[in-house]
Parts: C-alpha cells; structure tokens; sequence
C-alpha cells in the first residue's frame, strides 16, 4: 500500500484466501483448502511487498502470533513453509434479526413545506426530467433511495415523502443538504445536487453499488482481514476530515447503516440530517439524536453535553461489528431500550470480544479505548487513522 502525491493511500489488489465460501440458498459451502499451500511460493521478498494486515491474517491462519513487527511476523512464517498443513479458518453463520419499527409522522403541508426551503441555497438545482430512476435501494426514516442516472452517471436518489413529512424532517433535510454540499473527500458521501419538484423533492448523491455495511456485512462472505481494515480505515479517514474542520461536523448518527461500501469496496460516511458543527474547540453540544445501539453513554441524559468523541464511540463499535462481520448481530441487539441504558451506562458493559481474540490484542485495546464511558479517555479519530494504518503498510 502507497500514498500518492496527494497524500492519500492507494490500494494494491489483495491476493484472495484458497477457500471461498459460496452461497447456497441460505448458508454458505466451504471449498477445503490447506492454508499451507499459501506459502509454497513466498519468499521474504514476496511477504514483504505484502501489507502487514495480510501477514497478521498469514500468521492467524497457522496458529502463529499475530502482534509485533512486521518483520518478526514474516520469519514466522518463513519458518513455518515446511510445517504439517492445517484447516483453513470457519466460515461466518448468518444472523436473523427483528425489523425495526418506525413511528408514524403528522404529514405537512406541500405549500407549507416549499416556503420553507425557499431559504435553502439550492448549489446544483436539477430537474426532476433529467433524472431517470431506477430500481429501488430502500427506505430511510424519511427518504426512498433509488438507483438511477444524471447527465449519463449513475447516481444514488433520496426521494422524500412529502406525504409523511414532518416539520422536523424538513429541517433535518435542510441541515443535511447544507452540510453535505461543503464536504469533498473520497471517505464521504459525494453530494451531486438537489431537485425541488413539488411532487418529487430528491437529494441526489453518488451511487454505492454495494449499498450499506450493515446489509453488505449479512450479503457477502466474510473478507480478508486487510480488506477488512481498509473498510475501518475508511471510515476512520472520513470521521477525521469532519473533526478536522474549522469549525468541526459531529456526525452523531455513526452506524454500520450510514457506512455505504462502493463497487470496488471502499466505504464511505452517509447520512448527515443528524450531523452538527461545533462552534469551538472547546464547547460541547447538548441535544439528544441518534441510535440507541450506537449511541454514547453521554447523550442518555435529559441536559447532554458531548464533543465530537460520540462519534469515535460510534466507530469502536462499527470496528467491532466489522471484525465479527455480523456473525455476533449488531451492538445490543438481545437487550431492549432501557436494558441498554442500564447495562451500557451504569455497568459499562460492551460488546462481547472473546471470539475475535485471533485478532491483534493491540487492535482489539484500541476499540475498546474508543468505546471507553469517560469521552476524554476515547482516543482522536486522527490517531485511530495512525493505528489502522500500521495494518496497510
């Protein structure tokens, strides 16, 4: 993995694991493989053009440790090239979870409603003739999300329903239109303009083909541990560009179901009706949003005061939903509402990690620092960047 001359990183393509677990039906079918045969034609040179994530997955796979230097895990393996070959690792089991509920709105009127986006700076007005929409991709708390095309590019359309609109939703869209049009960076959401027909009010963004991390994770196979990496990297690159902003975003509604993951796998933060800036450095906000599930112990009291540190307890927990992909459910999901707030609050339980213990226990302390109750011991998403890319190096 290399940066460019823009400082971004570059991703080389991942060699892919001998067994591929297949769809049938429901399940999935292992091929058997030796993971052996992985290492008939490595050298050290090979291994280390290789990026460390792929050596720590190398060592998991033979039972070798997986913490430490680069350099140290590739003798590892080295010395292991004439071992007895072992199974290759399980195959993830599907999870079923209960649909979510979603409460009914007092509508608003439609003359009511075009007065009051008569304020908003429409950058990118479109016609609603020049898009063509497509299939549908699904339902938000007050949005449909087609596929469709504008001006020959295949684009993602936030229809809303005008019908079911609240007076809320009116201002949680404007905010999200207002802050997503000042956003450029490849861990983002790329916003592409707006259309104010009276009958079809659509934000129209890039397309994700592979819609978002939390339906991807239950679709497709569990992947390598480095592409599982890039995924985190991602998002972690993306927090960080909104906190680095002057003034800063808070997301406040980071969760595997505003992570879209593109054709080509790189994964990028959606969904900022929720998102605010900080006015300074120093101030904390106090209004009380989000998901349950993902939500930070600060936000559970009437008068909440939080920093952009909501957002990094988010993504410890995205980061674990990411290395169980799904075959844990998602954060809390067996406890209800108020089990939730007194178990995560008051007993500062999280989420289970006794079965990703193959992973780094360097990589697993830093998810569970970022999950920390006390916001001040949560690291900056900058240094969870620095970590994470330890992995791609």
């Amino acid at each position: 993995m290399l940066r460019n001359a823009n400082g971004y990183f570059e991703f080389r393509p991942l060699t892919l694991p001998k067994a591929i677990p297949m769809f049938l039906g429901k399940g999935f079918q292992t091929i058997e493989r030796h993971v052996d045969e992985g290492l008939e034609n490595e050298t050290e040179e090979t291994l280390h053009r290789r990026i460390k994530a792929d050596i720590v997955q190398l060592c998991q796979e033979r039972g070798l440790p997986s913490e430490g230097e680069k350099s140290a895990l590739i003798r590892n393996l080295l010395g292991w090239q004439k071992a007895k070959p072992v199974p290759g690792p399980s195959t993830p089991q599907l999870c079923s979870l209960e649909p979510m509920v979603v409460s009914k709105k007092a509508p608003i009127n439609t003359r009511y409603l075009n007065s009051i986006l008569a304020d908003v700076d429409f950058h990118g007005e479109i016609s609603y003739d020049q898009l063509t929409v497509g299939r549908k991709l699904g339902s938000g708390g007050f949005k449909d999300c087609y596929a469709g095309t504008f001006k020959g590019e295949e684009v993602a359309i936030g229809e809303l329903r005008i019908q079911n609109f609240s007076e809320l939703d009116v201002k949680e869209m404007k905010h999200e239109i207002n802050v997503l049009k000042q956003l450029r960076h490849e861990s983002i959401i790329r916003f592409i303009g707006v259309c104010t027909n009276v009958r079809h009010l659509c934000i129209v963004t890039e397309l994700c083909a592979n819609g978002d991390l939390y339906d991807h994770m239950r679709k497709v196979r569990k992947p390598s541990f480095g592409r599982m990496i890039m995924i985190m990297h991602d998002i972690a690159m993306g927090c960080s560009y909104l906190h680095a902003r002057r003034p800063s975003i808070i997301h406040r509604d980071m969760k595997s179901m505003n992570v879209l993951i593109t054709s080509d796998e790189r994964a990028k933060i959606n969904d900022f009706g929720l998102a605010r800036i900080r006015p300074r450095a120093n101030a904390s906000l106090h209004t009380q949003c989000g998901t349950p599930n993902w939500q930070a112990p600060e936000f559970w009291t009437p008068n909440p005061s939080y920093t952009e540190k909501v957002d990094v307890y988010a993504c410890g927990l995205i980061f674990w939903e990411i290395l169980s992909w799904a075959e844990l459910g998602y954060p809390y999901h067996n406890l209800t509402e108020h089990q939730l707030y007194e178990a995560v609050r008051d007993k500062e339980v999280r989420p289970p990690l006794e079965k990703l213990r193959k992973y780094p226990p360097s990589l697993l302390a830093l998810i569970q620092d970022m999950w920390r109750k006390d916001p001040k011991k949560r690291p900056s998403m900058f240094y969870v960047v620095d970590r994470l890319a330890d992995y791609l190096q």
